[in-house]
């Protein structure tokens, strides 16, 4: 009895053969040899003949570049650079989000931290770029618009940078093809479709992020394409560096932006089959197989893992300087940088201290009352209390004992402990932090009550004052901290004793009538994550002494042994941790309703694009090649409607080879087409705001879905019909790109024309900047912040600000605008037009604009 384990699940009718035919030119499969052993039958009827599994590569040639590769490579490079690179002058101005990414390479330049929720390896590559070209870092790109002529920055060189990035994916297209297994014509067609896509042409010719991302992902998937070619020399030289190069370059892609994560499930997929495979061939032994699996485990995941964490380190080595992103970070994470939050106070919390209470979220804010109430209708009247941002005299508080409660203080003074009642009395306005049944200012919810500052001359209080001390944790380090109230090493929260309900920081903005500053209420089953307190400040005046609130260092009690407490300053893994951690809460919460935001399901149709700039005659919009996109959307579908159509019919035992083709096909395009999934599903599941440049990584995969189809369709056909069909695709994809030249390159053209190339009545580039149009005549629109119509929501946490240097605050008249929105919406006008969508979630403490998507 024979059983053929490599085969049994394809039925092959009696005379049919399974060998498979390649067009010329193409490479000729590999299929390592595997032994055949026998095994004796136990009931000695005969010798049963086991035929293990065949290990089936995911790409199964053992291509080698030859001359004809080479001429062709250059061939591509020289077309692609010119293509890429082209116009690279124009506009001379800024263009849509080189407002963010254009300054973030000025901060690098000049050592100054900021904040952005992407990783930093292409703003320090921009940064590089920048540097080597001579800018020095002072011009700030504040503005779409803004005239780089004038300032003498060599706006150029920064934007060749990401054109050569784009340039090479065209040449490393042909490469893909030809390590699959497929003829140089097939491989030519990919690197062409690649070469004269609009949407890729227009985001890697300017200072953005994406040009970067794409290139890195490219690379990833052409190294592991070229590892594949080496799978019958396991543990070679040219194995190991092609295994490590797929994982360097993976490792890279996600430290551009996390779409490159999708890159980690694309590969693993193919890892975690190619394992299972092993495991059923018979010349791999136990031993060798776990050291396959070890050594994938190593260039996928470690080597990934530790060039991201390089990159982050090398972000943090450089920013060393405080500055405006400060703000977004923790203290202990500010005291590390040079010039930043340096405090030192009392460590110990007696009653009779005064402190400063700061919420402990990461951007956080104090503790706050003055002598303006609450106006809201369903509000008490009472005096407010607020999260204010910088450190001032407001901010001070009493602790007290609780209502008709008394301390003996005769044998020195007494620590505030874990479950201890207390009253905070505001020191500037002789009042109490004060809670009860009232609706706060921007809730209305049941489990939600105001938070009031209370009391008059000759009133001693009441119970509705009384909040009861839980403390949540200490530092390990600080013995005693986890029982008794240390500044900045314990972190409490502050329960109401009548109400059950805790201290809370909504994050939500309140109206110009309480300055604009975050509201802080009393809510009930709240998570201690926005609940959760620390003193930053504390001193226990010595004879009844007063206490400015400003002064973070005079030993104020009897004696000179004065315990002290200190931020410490975290570590490098810390401050990935932190940064890593704010990346994902600023992206969850990245919510909106922008005017050129785009779901993924209108992605592979390419119903709108977005608009980039506008000037004298021409515009910048970016929209892919239309026939390349809905081409490329349809080879896809194909591919997972033949995969369907052939497990049917396999199971009815009827047997289809697609011309010796199907192997080769559903190995290669199968491959690509589930990393294509694995980069555009995952996006349904963000609630985040999205835009059209989010599908590039996914669109160039669906590209290469589409030439290998067309490949299947035509290599039956005789030559001249297949050379027809290829340059008919050729020639739709280049009048396509024409088309849409204009507003790639921002050329000249006229109304009519404009008109003309809104194929779809969703295509919203603006023609009135046309030549004819209404804003034809007219110097380019700089939209810096102007008022809607759309207003981008973002739901993001406060911002911290500078804390040494507390500015007076304002009458209500001058009213400060609060620039970070602390978890409720923060408001960003735009004009309808020109607008730039990835920025970060805070450009400044005091004046910040635009809010990263």
């Amino acid at each position: 009895m024979t059983v053929d384990m490599d085969n049994a699940d394809r039925p092959k009718p009696k005379g049919h053969s399974m060998k498979q035919e390649e067009p010329a030119g193409a490479s000729q499969p590999h299929v390592p040899k595997v032994s055949k052993p026998t095994l004796k039958n136990d009931t000695g009827s005969g010798e049963v003949r086991v035929v293990s599994h065949k290990h089936t590569p995911l790409f199964f040639s053992r291509w080698q570049m030859t001359s004809t590769d080479m001429l062709a490579l250059l061939a591509i490079s020289v077309v692609a650079v010119v293509v890429r690179c082209y116009g690279l002058s124009t506009p001379g101005s800024v263009v849509f989000d080189e407002v963010h990414f254009g300054k973030f390479a000025g901060k690098y330049i000049n050592g100054t931290y900021f904040y952005d929720l992407h990783p930093p390896l292409a703003k320090m590559m921009f940064a590089v770029a920048g540097k080597l070209a001579g800018y020095d870092g002072v011009f700030d790109f504040k503005s779409i618009g803004l005239d780089y002529h004038a300032a003498g920055v060599p706006y150029v060189a920064m934007r060749l940078m990401p054109a050569l990035l784009g340039a090479v994916t065209v040449p490393a297209s042909f490469v893909v093809a030809r390590a699959c297994g497929y003829a140089a014509d097939t491989a030519a067609l990919a690197a062409l479709l690649v070469c004269f896509e609009n949407g890729l042409v227009t985001q890697s010719r300017l200072i953005l992020l994406d040009s970067p991302l794409v290139f890195f992902t490219v690379l990833s998937l052409t190294a592991w394409s070229m590892f594949w070619t080496k799978q019958g020399q396991p543990f070679s030289r040219a194995w190991w560096f092609w295994l490590l190069t797929t994982g360097a370059m993976m490792g890279c892609a996600a430290s551009c932006k996390w779409v490159g994560l999708f890159l980690f499930p694309a590969i693993g997929l193919s890892t975690v089959s190619d394992l299972w495979d092993k495991i059923a061939d018979l010349s791999i032994t136990p031993a060798k197989w776990v050291s396959h699996l070890v050594a994938r485990a190593v260039g996928l995941l470690a080597v990934p893992f530790a060039v991201y964490m390089l990159w982050f380190y090398v972000h943090f080595a450089v920013l060393s300087k405080t500055g405006d992103g400060r703000a977004m970070m923790t203290p202990e994470f500010q005291a590390g940088l040079e010039g930043g939050l340096n405090v030192t106070t009392d460590r110990d919390v007696f009653y009779g201290s005064e402190i400063r209470i700061r919420s402990s979220n990461a951007a956080s804010g104090y503790l706050h009352s003055h002598t303006h109430n609450w106006q809201h209708e369903k509000g008490s009247g009472q005096q407010q209390i607020t999260l204010y941002s910088f450190a001032d005299q407001n901010n001070i508080w009493v602790v007290e004992p609780a209502f008709n409660t008394t301390i003996d203080t005769s044998n020195g003074p007494v620590p505030v402990g874990d479950g201890d009642l207390i009253r905070l009395h505001h020191k500037i306005t002789d009042k109490y932090l004060h809670s009860h049944d009232k609706k706060p200012a921007l809730s209305s919810e049941d489990h939600k009550f105001e938070l009031s500052g209370y009391g008059f001359p000759g009133f001693d209080g009441d119970s509705n004052d009384n909040f009861r001390v839980e403390i949540l944790s200490g530092d390990k380090a600080m013995e005693g901290s986890d029982k008794t109230v240390q500044s900045i090493y314990t972190r409490f929260r502050l329960i109401h004793r009548n109400l059950g309900c805790a201290v809370f920081n909504s994050r939500k903005k309140l109206p110009k009538w309480a300055f604009e500053q975050i509201e802080v209420n009393c809510m009930r089953n709240c998570r201690p994550k926005m609940s959760t307190w620390h003193v930053e400040f504390a001193r226990l005046p010595a004879d009844n002494s007063t206490s400015t609130g400003n002064d973070t260092g005079a030993d104020t009690q009897k004696g000179a042994g004065v315990r002290k407490a200190r931020y410490r300053p975290l570590s490098v893994w810390g401050k990935i941790g932190e940064y890593n951690r704010l990346m994902a809460n600023s992206n969850a919460h990245l919510t909106g309703d922008h005017p050129f935001a785009a779901r993924p399901h209108h992605w592979p149709w390419l119903r709108r694009g977005t608009a980039y700039w506008g000037g004298f005659g021409n515009v910048i919009y970016q929209l892919g090649n239309p026939p390349v996109w809905w081409a490329s959307f349809a080879a896809v579908a194909i591919l997972f409607g033949m995969r369907a159509v052939l497990f049917l019919l396999d199971k009815r035992q009827i047997s289809v080879t697609l011309g010796g083709q199907r192997r080769r096909y559903f190995s290669a395009a199968g491959f690509f087409a589930m990393a294509w999934i694995c980069h555009y599903v995952p996006f349904f599941l963000m609630g985040r705001e999205l835009f059209i440049h989010h599908y590039f990584p996914a669109l160039w995969m669906a590209i290469l879905v589409l030439a290998f189809t067309l490949d299947l369709l035509t290599s039956r056909m005789p030559s001249v019909v297949r050379w027809s069909v290829y340059i008919a695709a050729a020639a739709v994809t280049l009048y396509g790109f024409h088309t849409f030249s204009y507003i790639t390159y921002a050329r000249m053209w006229t109304k009519d024309a404009c008109v003309r190339a809104k194929w779809l009545s969703t295509w919203d580039f603006d023609c009135e900047h046309a030549i004819g149009g209404a804003r034809s005549t007219k110097s380019p629109e700089t939209p810096t912040s102007p008022p809607p119509p759309p207003s981008l929501v973002v739901d993001i946490p406060a911002a911290d600000a500078e804390l040494q240097k507390a500015p007076a605050e304002p009458k209500p008249a001058e009213a400060r605008a609060v620039t970070a929105t602390p978890g409720g919406p923060k408001h960003v006008h735009v004009k309808p037009k020109f607008i730039n969508t990835e920025s970060t979630l805070l450009e400044s403490v005091s004046n910040a604009e635009h809010v990263e998507l």
